[in-house]
């Protein structure tokens, strides 16, 4: 498993503690990116590994940070 993976693993285990709903889109993304949608928000999740000033963003644009 990949940091992407564990990320993505880590990003529906925090929606499963607030009660929010957690999806992945890969069809939506441009070339390996997807979408995650969290509750009612959503953003790009780039295809390569996150690094951890990335995954400072995306939770804080899924409202998660």
């Amino acid at each position: 498993m990949d940091k992407r993976d564990r990320f993505l693993a880590e990003l529906k285990d925090e929606a499963k503690k607030r009660g929010l709903s957690f999806r992945v889109d890969k069809s939506k993304g441009k070339g390996g990116h997807a979408m995650v949608f969290i509750g009612d928000k959503f953003t790009t999740l780039p295809s390569r590994e996150i690094d951890p000033k990335t995954a400072a963003k995306i939770k804080k644009t899924l409202g998660l940070a």
